[in-house]
């Protein structure tokens, strides 16, 4: 089986000025951080509790809710990176440790495909561990590219095809149709993604 890029890490794109990447903590700051679901519905991605199986124990997913850093952004990320983007925002690892069903921490998202895009530039601005990895699978008999919001319930019927452990503050450019997940969080991780349904960078689409 050919393995076909997953990402690539786009170290000749600007990083982000200061006053940006404080804009997007603070947007994080401000916001409550919802220990359930229902407690908050961020603006770019609708949260929800998701289980997998893991060496056949039951685990529950660390939430990802992501946040809109826009309209603040839109110009310097027109300027600078894309004009072809769909969203901008800011993502924060999260535990649903106050719900009745939660599992104790997984350290990791769910296994899935993205619901709201089909690439995505990642932008790490905080991490309280620099071996936290972005991981791409293949489900057995299955094709590599999947549907969106494509969600992997069980890791036996997975096989790891690619990893990276992005740089902090440099952007990564991933293959969001390609099953993946954040692996390895043990705190912090909190990420700028600006959102895109093209690749306007000629890296995956020739």
């Amino acid at each position: 089986m050919q393995i076909p890029l997953c990402y690539k890490v786009m170290s000749h794109l600007p990083p982000l000025p200061d006053e940006y990447v404080q804009y997007a903590l603070d947007t994080v700051a401000s916001r409550k951080i919802p220990k359930t679901p229902d407690q908050h519905i961020p603006e770019q991605n609708p949260i929800s509790e998701v289980f997998f199986k893991r060496n056949g124990e039951t685990l529950m997913a660390r939430g990802n809710p992501r946040y809109s850093l826009e309209p603040f952004f839109n110009d310097w990320i027109n300027d600078n990176i894309t004009e072809e983007w769909n969203q901008i925002g800011v993502a924060n690892s999260i535990l649903f440790d106050e719900s009745p069903n939660y599992t104790g921490d997984s350290y990791c998202s769910s296994l899935h495909s993205d619901k709201t895009r089909s690439y995505a530039l990642f932008y790490v601005i905080a991490q309280s561990n620099s071996d936290q990895e972005t991981v791409f699978w293949k489900e057995h008999n299955k094709s590599i590219y999947r549907k969106r919001a494509t969600i992997a319930t069980d890791q036996k019927n997975l096989e790891k095809i690619d990893s990276v452990v992005c740089p902090m503050k440099t952007w990564v450019f991933i293959n969001t149709s390609i099953l993946h997940s954040a692996e390895n969080i043990r705190g912090t991780r909190t990420v700028v993604h600006v959102s895109l349904d093209c690749d306007p960078f000629g890296v995956f689409v020739k």
